[in-house]
């Protein structure tokens, strides 16, 4: 059996049958594209998560008032500092405030004296230049500078929780590797950012730990936990685990309500398989009427099938990578991403499994393939002169 001929015979007939060809490809394009897409934004959430495990501490520690995070004293340090394998105990002072300009929240960050801005959120610098200490200065993230139309030497005036607080100079931007969660931030001094948030002198947010054995941190937590009743303690790595799981909880939840779309596909493909067109059964009996094997028939229509199936697939991929991460996922991003205003503007990085795209890729083409030799292999089987009086 000669391959080539056969595939060549495959491409002539999906041309004479170009409408309906047409149809099948943007359809099975059509579904393949929503449901790529939803895994493209998944990964790279994920990627965004595993990226922010190296940035974050090894444990933080929380207090918790009627079930909801407060304030603490930074004196409860002394309760943390003497556990062994405790490396350093480092009070934050960071909170949320409502920015009528977005109408969302931005993440005001305050930086201690004698620690580099950009260190609190693993940044660099992309213009301007660093804070300096005590001059009410602020670095954002590039995102929320952008959203607000930050220029070098402009003043900012952020609603304050505390009193009356000094607007800040904007004196540069910064990127970061995990800028899901650091672009909409304000970077300004601790002093700054206590008069912004309304927090006293001797209060934190939290405390992030770090360790000198990374592996004991939940023998450390528990110690903790057990030592000052009332804190809530978080590790590492279920915190970044908690990250990966939300995303794809809300990649499912996506699933679930493109089920009508995923259905529609499905009966699609049930309508492909349900049988061959008059003229397609008229065509394969004049094949074997004029000496072609049953065999050659099944290739051939196999290789219909396998081509129809891949051009959909490779399209529907195509328009999955390109609406994700050339258009930002439009109408995609508000179900998956989260809930800051500022997180529509920001650039998503590929990180696309090859597995998943064969599993994609397998999921379509086995089917359909499948689905559509069964009506042809009918037709083969059936008495080629019956076929073609239309008996």
């Amino acid at each position: 059996m000669k391959v080539m001929p056969l595939l060549g015979y495959a491409l002539r007939g999906l041309a004479r049958r170009k409408a309906k060809a047409t149809v099948l490809i943007l359809g099975l394009a059509s579904g393949v594209a929503l449901l790529a897409a939803v895994l493209f934004m998944t990964d790279a959430l994920r990627a965004q998560a595993d990226r922010l495990r190296v940035a974050m501490p090894d444990i933080v520690v929380q207090k918790l008032v009627a079930g909801r995070p407060s304030t603490l004293p930074r004196a409860f340090t002394s309760k943390i500092e003497p556990i062994p394998a405790v490396r350093a105990v480092r009070p934050r002072v960071w909170g949320y405030l409502f920015l009528p300009a977005l109408q969302g929240n931005v993440t005001v960050v305050g930086v201690p004296a004698g620690v580099r801005p950009l260190q609190q959120v693993q940044g660099t610098l992309g213009q301007g230049r660093d804070l300096v200490p005590g001059a009410h200065e602020m670095v954002a993230g590039a995102t929320l500078a952008q959203a607000l139309g930050l220029l070098e030497g402009d003043t900012l005036g952020l609603p304050s929780l505390g009193g009356t607080a000094v607007p800040l100079t904007f004196v540069g931007a910064f990127s970061s590797s995990v800028d899901l969660y650091t672009a909409d931030v304000v970077l300004c001094d601790e002093a700054d950012a206590r008069v912004l948030l309304g927090m006293g002198p001797d209060e934190a947010t939290d405390f992030a730990v770090e360790l000198t054995n990374p592996a004991e941190s939940s023998v450390i937590a528990q110690t903790i936990a057990e030592g000052t009743p009332g804190l809530r303690v978080l590790e590492r790595e279920p915190m970044a685990r908690i990250h990966s799981l939300t995303y794809g909880r809300r990649s499912g939840l996506f699933f679930v309500g493109a089920i009508p779309a995923i259905l529609a596909l499905l009966l699609l493909m049930s309508d492909r398989a349900s049988g061959l067109s008059r003229e397609e059964r008229r065509e394969v009996s004049v094949l074997k009427a004029i000496g072609w094997s049953t065999e050659e028939v099944l290739y051939t229509k196999v290789f219909e099938a396998a081509l129809t199936g891949s051009i959909a697939t490779a399209l529907g991929l195509f328009v999955a990578y390109g609406w994700v991460f050339w258009l930002g996922a439009i109408g995609l991003r508000a179900t998956l991403a989260g809930w800051s205003s500022v997180y529509p503007d920001l650039a998503l990085v590929p990180a696309v499994d090859p597995a998943q795209l064969l599993a994609i890729a397998g999921a379509v083409l086995l089917p359909y393939v499948g689905l559509c030799v069964v009506p042809s292999w009918r037709a083969a089987a059936a008495d080629p002169v019956a076929v073609m009086r239309g008996e």
